[in-house]
């Protein structure tokens, strides 16, 4: 089972409140880091703009970010964000981070 963490923007752990629709999206979270070989999906929360929360896959911390009512209200399609995430990484690790920031 994969770890998900969440951190402030000074790296102080964050919590968002207990509800179903944070469980549901945690458990999503944990379904698609294990089925695409991630065992840590961590989120940063922007310094600037506090309802952003960025991607690190493994040890990529990304420039790509999710809003954080993907993760309170759960409406919107995690995985689909999470796929966004692997292919910055991607694009990163191939050198072509600068033109995605």
């Amino acid at each position: 089972m994969a770890n998900i963490e969440f951190y402030t923007h000074d790296s102080q752990p964050y919590t968002f409140p207990d509800s179903s629709a944070v469980k549901r999206v945690m458990a999503r979270i944990s379904s698609w880091a294990d089925v695409n070989g991630f065992e840590r999906v961590i989120f940063w929360q922007n310094e600037e703009d506090l309802q952003k929360f960025h991607v690190q896959l493994g040890e990529s911390r990304l420039a790509y970010w999710i809003p954080d009512s993907a993760f309170l209200e759960g409406k919107q399609d995690i995985e689909a964000q999470l796929d966004y995430a692997r292919g910055a990484q991607r694009r990163e690790s191939a050198g072509y981070g600068k033109f995605d920031r």
